[in-house]
Formats: C-alpha cells, sequence, structure tokens
C-alpha cells in the first residue's frame, strides 16, 4: 500500500522538498462487480413479489445462492487497510453509523405511514429490511485486526459460522447474517490480490460464463419436483435463521449451510469472473453503490406497501419483463452523479464535527 521512498541527493544544510503523495487509482475491475452486484441487489428485491412465476422463482434463488456472499467478499477486501491502520476506524461513525439513523428513521416511517401500523419507540431503530447490513459491516469492521493475528483465519470463520446455526436469534435476523456471512468477509479481507488473478483469465471467464448460465436452469429443473428432491430452502440462502427455524438438526443444518457456502463460493467465483477488466460506461456508478443499496429499497419498499407490486397486469410474463427492465433503470438512475448530489447529505453526511481532531495529522 505504501510506495518505498526514493534517495535523493541532497545539500545536508538544505532539507528535500516531499512531493504530494499521488492519488491512488481505482481499480475498475471491483468498481464493475460493485455496480453489477449492486444492480442484482435491486433485481433480487423486486423479484422477491413475483415467486409465482417458476422461471423468476428459479432467477431469484441463482441470485441470492451468491450475489450477498460476493457483495461481503468486496466488502472485506476493501476492509484489509482495517488490519493496518487503526486511524480507519474513524471513518465508520460518518459513513455507517450516521447514514443507518438516517435511513432507519425513512424505512420506519414509511411502515407507519404507508402502512398505517402504530409507532413503537421500542422497535424504531432496530434494523428493518436492508438496513441489517450497515450493521453487520460495522461488526464485520470492528474485528478486521482480529483476524490478521490468527493463522487459519477463514478457516475459523467458517466453523464459526456453522457454529452460529444452533444460536437461536429469535425474531432479529441481523445476527444470523452477520455470524452466517462472515465467511465470506474473512476470505476478502485475507486473501492476497495476486490469488484473484485467476479470475481474470480468458478461460476463467468462458467457464464463469458457462456456470452463471446453467444456474437458473439447474435450479428451474430442481424445483420443478422432476428430479425427486427437497425444494431449496431460502433460509438457507438468506441467511437469517437458526437450524431450528428451519426445521432441521444441528447436523442436517451444518450440512446445509456447509452447502450454500460452496454454492456461494462457485457461482460467486463465476461472476467475478465473467466481470470487464477494463473501464466500461458504468464503471463510475460502481462507486456509488452505497446510493443504489440504501435508495432503492425506499421505492420498492413504497411500492410493496401500497400493493403495485402485487397488480395481477405485473404478474404476467409480459408484465414481470418490464419490472425487471424498470429495476436495472432504477439501479442505473441511483447511481448517477445527479442522484448523488441530491442525496449526498443522507448517505454521505458531513459528520466528522463528531469525532475529535487529531493533531498533526490527516483525517
Amino acid at each position: 500500500m505504501t510506495s518505498p521512498r526514493l534517495a535523493t541527493a541532497v545539500p545536508a544544510a538544505a532539507p528535500a522538498a516531499s512531493a504530494p503523495p499521488a492519488a491512488k487509482k481505482r481499480d475498475a475491475y471491483f468498481d464493475n462487480a460493485k455496480f453489477v452486484t449492486a444492480v442484482l441487489v435491486v433485481l433480487g428485491h423486486v423479484w422477491a413479489e413475483f415467486g409465482d412465476s417458476h422461471a423468476v422463482d428459479a432467477a431469484y434463488k441463482a441470485v441470492y445462492a451468491f450475489h450477498m456472499p460476493v457483495f461481503v467478499f468486496i466488502t472485506g477486501y476493501f476492509s484489509r487497510s482495517l488490519m493496518r491502520n487503526p486511524q480507519k476506524f474513524r471513518t465508520m461513525l460518518p459513513t455507517l453509523v450516521v447514514p443507518y439513523l438516517i435511513f432507519i428513521v425513512l424505512y420506519r416511517g414509511q411502515i407507519v405511514l404507508l402502512l398505517g401500523k402504530p409507532f413503537d419507540l421500542n422497535e424504531f431503530l432496530m434494523p428493518h429490511f436492508l438496513m441489517w447490513f450497515l450493521v453487520a459491516m460495522v461488526c464485520w469492521r470492528l474485528s478486521a485486526p482480529l483476524w490478521d493475528h490468527l493463522r487459519h483465519p477463514v478457516a475459523v470463520a467458517v466453523v464459526g459460522s456453522l457454529l452460529s446455526g444452533m444460536w437461536i436469534f429469535g425474531e432479529e435476523p441481523t445476527m444470523s447474517r452477520m455470524a452466517g456471512l462472515l465467511p465470506f468477509f474473512v476470505l476478502g479481507l485475507m486473501i492476497e490480490p495476486e490469488r484473484l488473478q485467476v479470475l481474470r483469465r480468458p478461460a476463467a471467464r468462458w467457464a464463469g460464463a458457462a456456470v452463471l448460465v446453467a444456474a437458473v436452469p439447474a435450479i428451474y429443473v430442481w424445483e420443478s419436483g422432476l428430479l425427486g428432491v427437497p425444494g431449496i430452502n431460502m433460509d438457507l440462502l438468506w441467511w437469517n435463521s437458526s437450524y431450528r427455524d428451519m426445521g432441521y438438526s444441528a447436523l442436517v443444518g451444518m450440512g446445509g449451510r456447509a452447502a450454500a457456502m460452496l454454492l456461494a463460493v462457485i457461482l460467486g467465483a463465476a461472476f467475478l469472473a465473467v466481470i470487464p477488466r477494463r473501464h466500461t460506461w458504468f464503471t463510475e456508478m460502481g462507486t456509488r453503490t452505497m446510493y443504489v443499496y440504501l435508495l432503492h429499497g425506499l421505492v420498492v419498499k413504497t411500492f410493496d406497501y401500497t400493493g403495485v407490486l402485487a397488480e395481477p397486469v405485473l404478474h404476467t410474463p409480459l408484465g414481470i419483463v418490464g419490472v425487471t427492465l424498470a429495476s436495472v433503470a432504477l439501479a442505473l438512475l441511483l447511481s448517477t452523479g445527479a442522484v448523488q448530489r441530491v442525496t449526498r447529505p443522507a448517505i454521505e453526511p458531513k459528520a466528522r464535527w463528531l469525532l475529535k481532531p487529531q493533531h498533526g495529522r490527516g483525517t
């Protein structure tokens, strides 16, 4: 991360002039991956209302098999600096905690205003809908320095995830998701960038495309009952329930979660393999995925609570295509610079005044 010092011959009496540090160049590959993943998040939340279509149900399950694990993996990959620079923890309050407080008010306010439910202060700050991810990010990132001290951090995280399914989390699934998805964060945190180069090879791209193309029809056939096997339990792909809540014994539950992890790794690697490596028309949009993530839920929930997504006309083949295209358009809209400028005070609030000044250091 740090560039080596260049020895400069200067007179002893004259101090060497320090050149300003060069701006770190962004990796277009990861910006591309973040944008496509954000689009899948929007599609997943919309497709959840169209389970009456077998094709949409198969696509929904294929997306949920890997898109959040990939999102968490990328989060871990870009949290590596926390292991070596404690000052980076300062950014979590203005970038995660304050936006959480702003948006949980908006999401809970929707329930009160659109559904007419009574205001309950005891539940007002509890994670709702997609807000669990911000809570998980804070906890995962706080744990970052620990993993650097372990000999086999990914293996420890996997074991912890498998064991956590025996913990009864009750009605609050945030802790279950946080523990269940932890291995993907730790994998992103600990993986060496050189290991990812294998996914950038042409052969990996073709193999990844083949796996992704086959995933939806394979799940469609699986869910059709033709194979005589039980259907996919979505709680395994949502990572939000204990084994007991899913009706599994501890051993069966751990086997199911291990299978979900393996499926996420296979499909996630295939997804990352097909992501473009170069700068594309949507690369810059990948720098605004938090805007897509936080804002799209307000739109989707508005249509959900008001019954728009339940309209029969939308549940026809043509309607489903239209809703899918509209979902992609929504993701594109929310990742534009115009939306960023308008909503920045809520998503990137100027909250550094809450932090103590760092004397002699940049903040």
